[in-house]
């Protein structure tokens, strides 16, 4: 394996994307981000909803009908 110094990886070129196309990269990974916070929340709420439905049934709280 051939070292790779500090010296080889400062002179590696790094092409940005124009500063507008880099804008709207933001956009679209902030609105996704905002996506999976939302479904996080929700995914939260449902395990705690189920979590107090087990509790009624576990405590006869609820009946099971069969």
């Amino acid at each position: 394996v051939p070292d790779l110094g500090l010296d080889k990886i400062n002179n590696f070129k790094i092409i940005l994307p124009p500063i507008n196309e880099q804008k709207r990269i933001i956009d679209v990974l902030s609105s996704i981000y905002k996506k999976i916070e939302y479904e996080h929340k929700f995914l939260k709420k449902l395990q705690k909803i189920k979590t107090g439905l087990m509790q009624d049934l576990l405590t006869g709280k609820v009946r099971v009908k069969t």
